[in-house]
């Protein structure tokens, strides 16, 4: 996994935006790097996708998910996915578990793929400047991270994963 040329890219992205605040717009990113961001009926098992036709982008998102941590890191998976892999493929369809078991019948390539895509979607939905300084208003407990979730507007199982990636816990 290259983490220096993900890190390049949201660091870019977030540089253009005029206020870095908690929580970042993601929606509105998406739409600066020319996407569409669309809802579908996609089904139980598909949180979203990534459409490339005629260089044009298009992420779907499940549009009967509720779940607005959800959706927003499903938009951010798959600016990651058009950001990192638009060159590889035209077409990424995501399931609803973002970490796939070892037994899954992915290629070796589509799991790298689909751990990028999950980097750069981390990395742009908590930044590091922005979670560091938010981290210090919390302790770093259960109840603090759940605080930080909703601050960052991320589920505490994404806000947990990341805060232990930058080892800040």
């Amino acid at each position: 996994m290259n983490i220096k040329l993900i890190n390049s890219k949201v660091n870019a992205i977030l540089k253009g935006l005029s206020e870095l605040e908690p929580p970042i717009n993601i929606e509105e990113i998406a739409k600066s790097r020319g996407l569409k961001i669309i809802g579908y009926p996609l089904g139980d098992d598909v949180s979203g996708l990534l459409s490339i036709q005629n260089g044009e982008g298009t992420i779907g998102y499940n549009q009967t998910e509720r779940n607005i941590p959800r959706r927003r890191f499903t938009i951010a998976h798959e600016l990651g996915h058009y950001e990192l892999h638009r060159d590889q493929s035209d077409l990424f369809v995501d399931k609803q578990f973002i970490y796939r078991s070892q037994n899954s019948s992915d290629t070796p390539v589509k799991k790298e793929m689909e751990h990028e895509a999950n980097l750069f979607a981390s990395s742009i939905l908590m930044p590091t400047s922005l979670l560091r300084r938010e981290i210090e208003k919390y302790d770093i407990s259960e109840e603090g991270i759940k605080q930080l979730a909703e601050v960052f507007k991320v589920s505490t199982t994404a806000m947990s994963i990341r805060i232990s990636s930058l080892g800040l816990i």
